[in-house]
């Protein structure tokens, strides 16, 4: 009991922990760093300048509608300067791009983009049917129409690989596949070569003459060689060494030289008028410069002849103030002259009445003369301007003329004699 009691303590005790592992760390994947906004619109624009400032995605997804939508949101905030983008197709049907210039030059163009859309097939599949249909607009057989029909569709798998794309117009008669890349458009048609054929008849026909001979038929039949036109003055056709399918890369390396000259072509002709333009607002700005100066220094003559004509006003002011002045005292001078010899004479008149008086032997006579003395002197101390305040006394020598004087005769004359500063000219 004992032994079972210890070996059961002893399986009770715990065992010896065992060093603890370390952790191992969890090794997250690294986040992908998400396009900002100004990467997908500057991604979406370089896009459309590729395919030449036009770019039509076919009927796409909801996903990818969607996607495009939100590019088109930032790439209007980084579109390069002189340029604005458009799109239609926000909720059905293909996705057009348009990179067009703010000077509205473009806006032509992108309206027939625009309103194509519901009058023209884009599906290669619908394009190829309506020729298929329809193959009058081109002069082949029904032998090489097939053949025909892959070119188109070689030519649309191209053509969507530049941005690009193959239409049929719905409102013309005859199907006739336009193709459009480099933001260029190019009718395609197709023309099967003929070969002659010598053919003599089993019956010759009716002689005239016995000498004469029948001439043989020389009929035309089609010989399978198919020539490629698009309106340019490079042409294609079936070889002995290559085929019209084995010259794809040629012909859309001929449209891609063909638009980068004329895209070179356009921005020398729109430097051009740009240094046209530049030189034209220069020299509106060298007349308006020269009509400034020239009415500045218009004004600047003007001012300096206003200048002169004051100046001699003012001198000429200032000196008939002085004779103005010199006016007023002679004026002044013998006005108290003649008071002062009318006082002295007055004087000398109470002098021979006090004379009178003195002999008079009537005593009231003698009391009137004397009366009439001491009211004289009186008078005579009055006017005279020497003692009267009202005289010379009461005078500023050096006062200017006063209103006193403006009813004079003589200081009118002076006022008369002053300038118009009106009649001074330079």
């Amino acid at each position: 009991m004992a032994a079972t009691a210890a070996a059961a303590q002893e399986s009770e005790r715990p065992e010896p922990k065992s060093p603890a592992e370390p952790k191992r760390r969890v090794q997250r994947a690294a986040k992908v760093r998400q396009p900002s906004p100004a990467d997908i619109g500057a991604a979406l624009i370089a896009e459309v300048q590729q395919a030449g400032r036009f770019l039509r995605i076919p009927d796409p997804g909801d996903a990818e509608r969607a996607r495009y939508r939100r590019a088109f949101d930032a790439a209007r905030q980084c579109a390069p300067a002189g340029y604005h983008l458009k799109y239609t197709g926000r909720a059905k049907d293909d996705i057009c791009f348009g990179l067009l210039r703010v000077s509205r030059e473009d806006d032509t163009e992108w309206n027939r983009i625009r309103l194509a859309r519901s009058r023209t097939l884009t599906d290669i599949d619908d394009v190829i049917a309506a020729v298929e249909k329809d193959h009058s607009a081109f002069e082949v057989s029904e032998e090489v129409l097939p053949r025909v029909l892959s070119l188109i569709r070689l030519f649309a798998e191209r053509a969507f690989a530049l941005h690009g794309e193959i239409k049929v117009s719905r409102k013309r008669k005859q199907p006739r596949p336009l193709l459009t890349v480099h933001g260029i458009t190019y009718e395609i048609s197709f023309r099967e070569r003929q070969r002659q054929v010598r053919y003599v008849p089993k019956q010759p026909g009716r002689r005239t003459y016995d000498w004469q001979r029948v001439t043989p038929a020389r009929p035309f039949e089609p010989s399978g060689e198919l020539e490629l036109r698009l309106g340019i003055k490079t042409e294609w056709a079936d070889t002995d060494r290559k085929r019209l399918e084995d010259q794809i890369d040629e012909v859309f390396k001929v449209l891609k030289a063909r638009a980068q000259e004329q895209e070179r072509a356009r921005l020398k002709y729109e430097a051009e008028q740009r240094r046209l333009r530049e030189e034209r607002e220069a020299e509106q700005r060298r007349l308006q410069e020269e009509r400034a100066r020239q009415e500045a220094e218009r004004q600047r003559l003007e001012a300096e002849k206003r200048q002169r004509r004051q100046e001699k006003w003012e001198a000429a002011l200032s000196v008939a103030s002085i004779k103005a002045v010199d006016a007023a005292r002679a004026e002044t001078f013998g006005t108290a002259l003649d008071q002062w010899r009318a006082a002295g004479e007055i004087r000398a008149f109470c002098d021979a009445l006090d004379e009178a008086a003195d002999q008079a032997d009537d005593p009231d006579e003698a009391e009137s003369f004397r009366e009439w003395s001491a009211w004289g002197r009186s008078e005579a101390d009055r006017l005279d301007p020497v003692l009267s305040r009202r005289g010379l006394r009461g005078r500023n020598f050096h006062a200017e003329p006063t209103g006193e004087h403006h009813e004079s005769p003589g200081h009118t004359q002076h006022l008369r004699s002053l300038p118009n500063p009106e009649r001074f000219t330079p």
